[in-house]
């Protein structure tokens, strides 16, 4: 378990003059709209309400950072591939991701949020491109796995290793195991940097 005991929520920031200035380590979140990543960090720092949980897909609209520890911050990004945004909004989204990841690569890994239902998206495709290229660590986690039998989610799960070429973990918040698997990929990075 990651030590969570100082779990805070920053600041949610919708323009990059906003991003806090800060030393501490960046994990980002990226996902989907409505893939599970708010219940993740709330699963990872074994928090019940630190990140909302919203019905409708396309909640998040802002860049919310959580301070988790001292050493820790974890970035949640707006989920991508939500239809019902208008093109202003799109490009606000646009420009929020390319200020983030420009102004703060040296500093960050990857958490790539997909639904273990569904195949490898463009959206995807695109993240696990931009995480090559700024060489960020990556890790992806298959949400909603309880959805799926026991042989398919190992099946799920040796595709997407195999398709990427990075670390894949399912994921339910009924499965502290799950959870502990990430958390140690994290420490791993962590002790990395």
């Amino acid at each position: 378990m990651i030590r969570a005991n100082e779990a805070r929520l920053i600041i949610s920031a919708a323009l990059p003059s906003q991003f806090p200035d800060t030393q501490s380590y960046e994990i980002v979140m990226a996902g989907k709209s409505n893939v599970g990543k708010s219940t993740l960090i709330n699963a990872i720092t074994n928090r019940k309400r630190l990140a909302y949980v919203g019905q409708r897909p396309g909640k998040t609209r802002l860049v919310n950072f959580y301070q988790i520890n001292e050493d820790l911050i974890l970035v949640d990004v707006p989920g991508y591939g939500f239809a019902n945004r208008s093109y202003k909004e799109q490009d606000d989204y646009a420009i929020l991701m390319e200020a983030y990841f420009s102004e703060r690569a040296q500093k960050q890994a990857m958490i790539l949020v997909m639904d273990a239902r569904r195949e490898i998206s463009e959206d995807d495709e695109m993240m696990l491109d931009l995480a090559k290229s700024l060489n960020l660590p990556c890790m992806i986690v298959l949400s909603k796995m309880d959805k799926l039998s026991f042989s398919k989610q190992k099946q799920k799960i040796n595709n997407t290793k195999q398709i990427t070429g990075y670390p894949v973990y399912g994921f339910t918040s009924m499965n502290k195991e799950s959870v502990d698997q990430i958390n140690n990929q994290i420490k791993i990075w962590m002790r990395q940097m």
